[in-house]
């Protein structure tokens, strides 16, 4: 018996059994504390804290602060606030205060308060998940060609008439009271004259505090259908005879305006540098050198008398300065739809920053407008402001000829992947007042030598600050 004793001893001895008994008492109380945590970590909201009708405070009271309670994507609202916030668009806006209460206005407490800054954030994420409000349009004048495909729907709701657009692969759905329309943003259909949503706001049958439009003016839609008309891209077919440059000072949206040039045109850009990540985002042309002669034209932030003059004609993008440098400033140290650090605006790095790129900025314009051969000036602003008739001369200046129907289907596409979300944004102004002057000295000077030459001047918001 001792010696099968002393043999069964030595065998643990020799074997690490104790090693992964603890490792196995180790994974199992993580698994434990992980699935507890499963359970807790969620929030949630009592019946009475739901439905503020139910128990809602006296006049004037305010309810009590509960922390951040993360309503968006991901949280699990109970019905009746589900019920209140709508998951698209604009509701009906009615004048009885009846209609008023039900959609949850409860005399300008704390929980109203609330409920209304959650609608705006909902409808700043409406991009993310769900169709996206265009506006109210009068109908147009022939329906069958502007609008192909129409069903009648009795019990009409927003959900219902994008759903059944989407299904059929429309990017648009106008809602006309009872009849839903389907189809693409057209020259019959351009969505570029908005009407007051007014003369839209007539209730919808199966939702009462939605807005389904009219016979006459229809409420539209944007369906997450991928309007494809301007998605095919390609390399020129013969070598150009020009290299034409789409020049900016950095941060001035150069990405962006390439995304348009080549949705426009259905031809690659090119680029001066080499950027993988713009390449393996679907800028092919970021691969092939700059003089290769097979892109429509070359992005460059070069503002050198040599660098310019090996171009034959240039689209120079100017945009505010103040904006330029801060989208500049986080690319640099958060990449091309990132942020940069807390740190970094508070640290060296940003007054550096400023003190080396401001001059740059008014340089950069100067040497364009002074070296450059043919040079087309395409605010930022305006661009934004007007894409279908800013692009249309930039695509003017290319020699392309393109049909009003794709540079439609482009303002239709016109985000791409490179938009920074807008949602972080800094809390204070980081330009100094010292900053400011310098800046303001350059936007005289470019203002300046635009209207020496007979151009439209910078526009109004540059300044003042």
């Amino acid at each position: 018996m001792a010696k099968l004793w002393f043999k069964f001893q030595r065998y643990f001895r020799r074997k690490p059994v104790r090693f992964f008994t603890f490792l196995v008492l180790y994974l199992t109380a993580g698994s434990l504390v992980f699935l507890h945590s499963g359970f807790v970590g969620q929030p949630a909201i009592s019946q009475n804290q739901a439905n503020p009708a139910a128990g809602a405070p006296a006049e004037g009271a305010e309810l009590p602060f509960l922390g951040d309670l993360h309503l968006g994507r991901g949280f699990r609202d109970t019905g009746e606030v589900a019920s209140i916030a709508r998951r698209y668009g604009p509701w009906f806006k009615g004048k009885d205060g009846n209609e008023r209460a039900k959609l949850g206005d409860y005399g300008g407490g704390a929980w109203s308060r609330a409920l209304k800054g959650r609608v705006v954030r909902e409808k700043e994420e409406e991009r993310d998940g769900s169709a996206v409000f265009r506006g109210c349009f009068r109908r147009p004048d022939n329906l069958s060609l502007a609008l192909p495909m129409t069903a009648a729907m009795p019990n009409m709701s927003v959900d219902r008439c994008v759903d059944l657009c989407t299904e059929k692969e429309y990017p648009l759905a106008a809602l006309a009271g009872t009849a839903c329309h389907c189809g693409f943003p057209t020259t019959r259909f351009p969505l570029h004259e908005r009407e007051d949503e007014q003369l839209c706001a007539q209730k919808c049958s199966a939702e009462e505090f939605e807005s389904c439009g009219t016979p006459s003016y229809f409420i539209v839609y944007q369906t997450q259908v991928q309007d494809n008309r301007c998605m095919d891209r390609r390399f020129l077919p013969a070598k150009s005879k020009q290299l034409i440059a789409l020049a900016s000072f950095p941060g001035a949206g150069n990405t962006w305006a390439r995304h348009l040039i080549e949705l426009a045109t259905g031809f690659y850009t090119g680029s001066y540098y080499f950027d993988g990540s713009l390449y393996n985002k679907g800028f092919k042309g970021e691969r092939d050198h700059w003089r290769s002669g097979r892109t429509i034209c070359i992005k460059t932030h070069e503002s050198g008398q040599k660098e310019i003059e090996a171009f034959d004609a240039a689209i120079l993008l100017i945009r505010n300065p103040y904006k330029a440098l801060m989208a500049e400033f986080n690319r640099k140290y958060g990449g091309h739809i990132g942020f940069a650090a807390h740190a970094h605006w508070k640290g060296k790095e940003w007054p550096e920053f400023v003190r080396n790129y401001a001059p740059w900025w008014a340089t950069h314009t100067l040497d364009w407008l002074k070296f450059g051969k043919k040079v087309l000036v395409v605010h930022f602003e305006d661009l934004k402001q007007d894409l279908f008739v800013q692009l249309g001369r930039m695509v003017s200046l290319l020699g392309v000829a393109v049909r009003e129907d794709r540079l439609l289907c482009v303002e239709s596409q016109k985000d791409g992947n490179f938009k920074r979300s807008g949602l972080r944004k800094l809390e204070y102004d980081p330009y100094t007042a010292d900053m400011q002057k310098t800046i303001s000295a350059y936007i005289k000077m470019v203002d300046a030598a635009l209207k020496g030459r007979n151009l439209t001047g910078v526009p109004d918001d540059y300044y003042p600050r």
